[in-house]
């Protein structure tokens, strides 16, 4: 009788360990795996408990007669079972923790009908085990498939960037350095008559050859590859607080990296301040480098309007901002808040 008891409770592991592998939905999951232990123990009835808010809450009702007797001690014993991890008794009624990598995912409550055998109470364990390890199996997948599902649209978003940085450029090309360069064209064909216009005509090259080094230098500042990034960082900043008028205090100190790692660095401090240029509505920026303890740390704060990062749409500029950090095996963090300004700081592992 204990060896035909035996097989059966194998056959019905297995057949749950199948359903937990195929990644099913949790509340099938979770049916199956009470519905495994009410037949196979002879369970008068049960329950099963998932959390709202970090409480139990009963989502499902097998098999209960109306003169219940879990409805006195079922919630109760549940938050036992939460509270210490383990499984919790009262009589005949069993709160059984469902436990993965140290948190309860859930919890089976059972009324049995008689007390339990060793083996029993072994196969109470087990069906809580192999339940616990397929509800985080199909919560990882569900988190991958979100992953995926954000690296496509973030990929979809980039390239969005992207074309919308060829355009910008090739608009400031056609606009800007065409419109000098026109200018530029109609003085010399004036001088022809008129040199005393020779003036104009150098002027006009000279603004159309100055605007094409603007350009030259934000899609690629020179300086980054003959000097490093701290004089590349020097020469932006001071070209920044021309341009935008605003305060920039900074302290910029860096050991010799990778190529990779001055421009992902550059390039989002650059994109730091290009946002804090266009939304910020600040007076006063900090912008610092430094590193120590084998890693560099950034940080570059405002004293603008600030915002809500809960509330914000997702940017691209901030989403290629954490891309690249996250690329050389470093974290960005972002906070901010309505009226308090923003912070923006990075680490980077030398």
């Amino acid at each position: 009788m204990v060896q035909v008891a035996a097989q059966q409770w194998c056959d019905a592991l297995a057949d749950l360990a199948s359903t937990a592998a195929s990644g099913t939905d949790e509340t099938v999951l979770l049916r199956k795996g009470l519905e495994v232990l009410r037949c196979n123990l002879g369970a008068r009835c049960g329950e099963i408990y998932r959390f709202r808010q970090g409480q139990p809450a009963l989502e499902h009702l097998q098999n209960c007669q109306i003169d219940c007797p879990l409805s006195q001690t079922s919630h109760g014993l549940a938050q036992m079972a939460v509270d210490t991890r383990q499984t919790a008794w009262h009589g005949r009624v069993v709160a059984l923790p469902l436990l993965a990598t140290g948190q309860v995912l859930g919890v089976y409550v059972l009324h049995l009908p008689d007390d339990p055998a060793p083996s029993e109470e072994g196969f109470l364990s087990l069906s809580a085990a192999v339940v616990a390890m397929g509800l985080r199996h199909v919560s990882e997948t569900d988190r991958l498939q979100g992953r995926e599902a954000q690296r496509r649209s973030l990929m979809h978003q980039l390239l969005f960037a992207q074309e919308e940085e060829r355009r910008r450029v090739g608009r400031e090309l056609h606009d800007e350095v065409g419109s000098h360069l026109t200018a530029a064209l109609l003085a010399l064909q004036i001088t022809e008559k008129r040199p005393e216009y020779l003036g104009e005509a150098r002027k006009a090259v000279v603004q159309a050859l100055e605007e094409v080094r603007r350009l030259s230098r934000e899609l690629r500042p020179a300086v980054l590859d003959d000097l490093g990034l701290v004089k590349a960082l020097e020469r932006y900043l001071h070209e920044f607080r021309q341009r935008t008028g605003l305060q920039v205090q900074a302290e910029i100190e860096c050991p010799q990296l990778r190529e990779s790692q001055q421009i992902a660095l550059f390039r989002v401090i650059q994109e730091a301040l290009t946002n804090v240029a266009r939304h910020a509505q600040a007076r006063q920026v900090y912008v610092g480098l430094s590193a120590w303890d084998k890693r560099v740390r950034g940080l570059i704060t405002d004293d603008g309007r600030g915002f809500d990062p809960e509330q914000a749409p997702t940017s691209v500029g901030m989403v290629g901002m954490r891309e690249r950090i996250e690329q050389l095996g470093g974290s960005l963090s972002v906070e901010s808040a309505p009226g308090r300004g923003t912070r923006i700081s990075f680490v980077v592992p030398l």
